[in-house]
């Protein structure tokens, strides 16, 4: 299961670190990029988490002061698979080019 935060630039070192230090939290597959970067309008950093739901709801407590559940999450899952699959495709020409 993935989740989508949208974090402040400035509070994104700190949600970083403190989902990092947890051990459950931490175990899961964690992203973050740029609004920007995926073509979304807003000010700020996606948190994507893939993991089990206890990891997810771990996060969403420790995120609670930091960032918010992005209500379009859909969209945002989208784009960063869409960008992923292109960085893949370009690394497999690079190799097997």
């Amino acid at each position: 299961m993935r989740e989508v935060w949208l974090v402040e630039t400035d509070k994104r070192p700190t949600a970083e670190e403190i989902l990092k230090k947890d051990d459950l939290v931490s175990r899961q597959s964690i992203f973050l990029r740029s609004a920007g970067a995926l073509g979304i309008e807003e000010d700020g950093f996606f948190i994507i988490i893939d993991g089990s739901d206890a990891a997810l709801k771990k996060a969403d407590e420790l995120l609670k002061d930091l960032a918010k559940k992005y209500d379009e999450k859909e969209i945002v899952l989208h784009k960063f698979d869409e960008t992923e699959a292109a960085t893949s495709e370009a690394f497999g020409f690079i190799i097997g080019g």
